[in-house]
């Protein structure tokens, strides 16, 4: 596998192919000397590289503009067939002063790709932002200004802030014009507007003064909803098109609107749902149930067509083998669970499923055949999307305070494998349980007592009065924290206390309660953490229903959550193989499929201000020191 296919993100992935035209399309150009190379023959890799390394080659004989404008040349082919290292380290040793403005944007793009391909997403939205770039765009080819906005667009998405991404998309959308541009464009906008949860959405879409924003919010509370079947989905959408028939996203739509009348006919109609309604697990099965069963009649009273729902208690003894026959014997098109983890287990040993079967949890590996997806609340994707968000706001030493618990545990060692994958460093890892000291774990991991050691040191040193004020350890930029709520109440204050009140915080979305109580959750103020996308879903039907009926705890409340997107995701699984970046916006996260069959949640970040949870839309400024310009954007 290829640096480019293992470690790019696949929203910058697709930034190559422009990369790669604008290259070949310059190499067609007179070149300055006679033995400079041109591509001739059909391009394939092997053609390609042996272009780039021509130029590269032809590059060291060139004087000033031409020669740094050739490297550029070689580096956007060379990143186009995954070689990040040998087009990083032609493009360091471009003079980018000698270059024109049209040739500089050209560089900021080909670099910043380049850059953002080996995950540094600051430096690379540094060049493709610079203020050189200010007043020029005009004199820019549509080509060259096309493929650095989207660049910039996806930078910004990547980082969160998808304000400015918003307005980047703006600006692309008046200079797309071919309809395979203006789709990309209209499916990027899509990306992100569904990233917003749908109370931040129904308020742009009353205050926006932009009549085209308006219908794009519009468009996206329609996307976002999880409370609507397929065939709903597609009956809002042709009502959106009858109001915005002028509407970029009604003449092009997003990828995800065009599959669902492909997803309306593929729907099975019987569904058998595997659940332990008793046992050791009945309170979770249940929960779960109705969870499914809420959403299933949410699409009941909207009039929406709805499959047959067989039920099987998983949980009274009975081999499972024989219940999972029973649901295949009855008809069953699609079979929803189990819930047990050793029954997921059983599942992957089978070599073939007779249905498609989607699992409430997960086994220790996937399954590379489509007769098996396996989705859950996994902490370890709450952990591993922390790292990369941390990592993405230019975080890279890392101190790690976990629980005890399993779940803790677990979450701690998913975030150390990816923090330290991506190339981050573990500065110190800590692990507490209910009846810790807590002033003294975080005392211990902050370094205070070496501080106050070496002010003694000094004292007896110098025999004079000293001010002195105890200093913690400088090789941390962040602390990721794997707490319940009481725990994290405790630990928080204690870092302002021990001279860490600008150490920024992240946490899974065990830190929240789940209700909003400003007086009890004061001390956990300013901590980012992943948020279940439920928090914000108070319009929501399903939820609505949910909430009048069971009045669920919120530790149950995520296992509704759960039952409700699994109703909403056995349909769409079709779409999510066809297109992996696809996703489906739930109540558990953003959701999509991996290559082995494992729904990935990605959940919304929420940061916590005056005692209460409020959903994060623009990226913070990173660290000062962290050896990262930041792109700034207020709260």
């Amino acid at each position: 596998m290829s640096a480019l296919d293992r470690r790019t993100p696949p929203v910058v992935t697709r930034l190559a192919a422009s990369v790669l035209a604008l290259a070949l399309a310059a190499c067609q150009t007179p070149a300055p000397k006679p033995d400079a190379a041109r591509p001739t023959g059909p391009i394939t890799a092997e053609a390609s590289r042996s272009t780039a390394m021509d130029l590269l080659e032809s590059a060291s004989q060139m004087q000033g503009p031409e020669r740094d404008q050739q490297k550029v040349r070689a580096a956007a082919i060379l990143y186009r067939l995954g070689d990040n290292a040998t087009a990083r380290k032609a493009l360091d040793s471009v003079e980018a002063q000698n270059l024109d403005d049209v040739r500089y944007a050209e560089y900021a793009h080909v670099y910043g790709s380049v850059l953002a391909a080996q995950d540094e997403f600051f430096q690379a939205l540094d060049l493709a932002t610079a203020p050189r770039l200010d007043g020029n765009w005009m004199r820019l080819p549509a080509e060259t200004s096309l493929s650095l906005r989207t660049l910039r667009a996806e930078l910004w998405g990547l980082l969160g802030d998808i304000d400015s991404a918003i307005e980047e998309r703006r600006q692309i959308a008046h200079l797309a014009r071919t309809p395979e541009e203006i789709s990309a464009n209209n499916s990027g906008f899509w990306q992100l507007l569904t990233q917003l949860p749908s109370s931040e959405l129904q308020m742009r879409a009353r205050q926006s003064a932009n009549h085209m924003m308006r219908g794009w919010y519009e468009l996206a509370l329609l996307g976002r909803s999880t409370q609507t079947d397929i065939s709903a989905q597609l009956t809002e959408f042709s009502r959106w098109r009858q109001q915005w028939p002028r509407h970029t996203a009604s003449m092009y739509p997003p990828r995800a609107m065009q599959l669902l009348e492909q997803l309306a006919a593929q729907r099975p109609q019987r569904i058998a749902l595997l659940l332990p309604l008793s046992g050791q697990l009945g309170s979770a099965g249940q929960a779960i149930h109705d969870g499914f069963m809420a959403a299933y009649y949410t699409a009941l009273e909207a009039g929406a067509p709805t499959p047959a729902i067989q039920v099987y208690d998983t949980g009274n003894g009975q081999p499972f083998q024989e219940i999972y026959q029973s649901a295949v014997d009855g008809g069953a098109e699609v079979i929803v669970g189990p819930l047990d983890k050793g029954k997921v287990a059983n599942l992957l040993a089978t070599e073939t499923l007779p249905v498609p079967t989607l699992a409430l949890n997960y086994g220790e590996s996937g399954r590379l055949t489509d007769d098996l997806v396996q989705f859950g609340l996994a902490v370890e994707d709450e952990a591993r999307q922390v790292a990369r968000h941390a990592y993405r706001q230019g975080h890279r030493q890392a101190l790690v305070m976990a629980s005890d618990a399993g779940w803790g545990q677990r979450g701690a060692q998913a975030f150390q494998e990816e923090w330290l994958r991506l190339g981050g460093t573990i500065s110190d890892r800590k692990t507490f349980h209910d009846r810790s000291n807590f002033s003294q774990m975080v005392s211990d991991a902050l370094l205070i007592s070496d501080s106050k050691s070496r002010e003694a040191a000094l004292r007896r040193t110098l025999a004079t009065p000293l001010e002195f004020t105890p200093r913690r350890r400088d090789d941390a930029d962040m602390l990721f924290l794997m707490a319940q709520p009481g725990q994290a109440r405790q630990i928080n204050p204690m870092l302002t206390f021990f001279y860490a009140a600008d150490l920024p915080v992240y946490a899974t979305s065990q830190v929240f309660e789940g209700s909003v109580n400003p007086q009890r959750d004061r001390d956990i103020n300013g901590i980012e953490f992943t948020a279940l996308p439920w928090l914000f879903e108070d319009e929501n039907v399903t939820k609505q229903n949910i909430v009048r009926q069971a009045s669920p705890s919120p530790a149950f409340a995520r296992l509704y959550a759960l039952g409700a997107d699994a109703f909403r995701l056995y349909p769409r699984l079709p779409m999510l193989r066809e297109f992996p970046q696809q996703k489906v916006h739930g109540l558990t996260g953003a959701l999509r499929l991996s290559s082995d069959g494992r729904i990935v949640r990605e959940q919304i970040w929420a940061r916590m201000k005056e005692g209460a949870p409020v959903p994060v839309t623009t990226a913070v400024e990173p660290r000062t020191g962290s050896g990262i310009t930041g792109i700034g954007g207020a709260q």
